[in-house]
């Protein structure tokens, strides 16, 4: 699965840091913790969730920085070969004698093991939960709204495509940074196909097919399909990286879910939930170019009349993020809570908090074998957010 995919990723030293200990939080604290992350979702207008590797490992794939990791064992194996290297010429041993061995050692530390197929992972509890908590109609319980929801938002760093694997996500609530291993894309108009099987190129390369229901009229483009697999230095997708910074702009609270945070510029997007509460559309424009409001003197107005409607007041304080992860984190310091805890763990705990019952997580894991989307990230005949 993973081991895979970092297969086919060019060589990149700078992986940052792996092999961390992973450390769990005594039941009494973690206990304590959950039932104040359940109060901050309460006191929550906006609430937008970044979730990373640790999220799928439950389904079977191994994430990168782990004590198991795809990079820790990699730098575990690299390690190990330099060691016997040293060794032989410490020892004046004939290296002559041994080029393939050496050969094969250095062709397997920059491999990982084999792993079945992502095909095979279905999404785990907490896949299941955050796409409940996105689209079920119970009210939040501080809104008069009925259609306000525990979510809003769903940013992903995972090429794994578990989110996609719960149905019921909508796509325009759902930022994939780093692609998708089963989404290719029109070169030419932009339409996504989501497929049934694992692309198999990377770096936004052609695949050999080519666009059959684009253009005007549909069906016309025939572009060259190429895949969204990021490698190492290639750039975000323009829309969904866009649309992360506006959505984590927005939140009065940012859930940051089995991510190391570790990968910029994505690990920085917990920050945006430190800032000022957000504004309606009416009160300010959020500049992507200098990351904030245009307008920010409007942070500091009462609400009053502007072309004859009613201007909403600023929330209080935004609340910050919260860090469901393992092992350390370069944003641990600035973080409203930390919880070392399996986050499969906590969101089955967290749902019996916001007052789900058990029978809230269904069967909804089965994939649409192809499927269509434009290039803002949204169904056809999706609304706009």
């Amino acid at each position: 699965m993973s081991a895979g995919y970092a297969e086919r990723l060019k060589e990149y030293p700078n992986k940052g840091k792996c092999g961390l200990p992973e450390n769990y939080d005594t039941s009494r604290s973690l206990s304590s913790k959950i039932s104040t992350l359940a109060q901050l979702m309460n006191q929550s207008r906006y609430t937008v969730v970044l979730t990373g590797a640790g999220i799928s490992t439950s389904a079977g794939i191994p994430d990168f920085r782990g004590p198991n990791g795809i990079w820790t064992r990699e730098q575990q194996r690299l390690m190990k070969v330099k060691k016997k290297k040293r060794k032989r010429v410490e020892n004046n041993d004939d290296q002559s004698e041994q080029p393939q061995q050496n050969d094969n050692e250095q062709q397997q530390s920059s491999k990982g093991s084999s792993s079945p197929s992502f095909v095979t992972a279905q999404p785990t509890l907490t896949h299941r939960a955050l796409a409940h908590l996105i689209t079920n109609n119970t009210p939040h319980p501080n809104h008069n709204n009925k259609n306000q929801y525990y979510l809003q938002h769903l940013i992903t760093q995972n090429i794994d495509g578990l989110h996609g694997k719960t149905t019921s996500l909508p796509r325009n609530q759902l930022s994939i940074l780093h692609g998708d291993i089963f989404t290719e894309k029109c070169s030419t108009c932009h339409k996504e196909y989501i497929r049934n099987y694992e692309i198999s190129t990377i770096g936004l390369q052609p695949t050999g097919r080519y666009c059959t229901l684009g253009g005007d009229p549909p069906g016309s483009c025939n572009g060259a399909l190429i895949d969204t697999l990021l490698d190492w230095e290639d750039a975000l997708p323009e829309v969904d990286w866009e649309r992360s910074q506006v959505e984590c702009a927005k939140a009065e609270l940012i859930l940051c879910l089995g991510t190391s945070l570790r990968i910029e510029p994505a690990g920085g997007l917990c920050t945006l939930g430190t800032g000022l509460g957000y504004v309606d559309a009416g009160a300010a424009e959020w500049d992507l170019d200098c990351g904030g409001y245009l307008d920010v003197a409007t942070t500091k107005k009462k609400s009053k009349k502007k072309n004859g409607r009613k201007r909403q007041q600023l929330p209080p304080k935004k609340l910050g993020y919260v860090i469901v992860n393992l092992q350390e984190t370069p944003y641990d310091d600035g973080a409203t809570l930390v919880i070392r805890a399996k986050v499969d763990d906590v969101m089955e705990r967290l749902m019996s908090k916001l007052g789900y019952g058990s029978d809230w997580d269904g069967n909804d894991d089965d994939r649409v074998d192809e499927h269509e989307q434009g290039q803002d990230g949204k169904n056809d005949d999706d609304d706009e957010d």
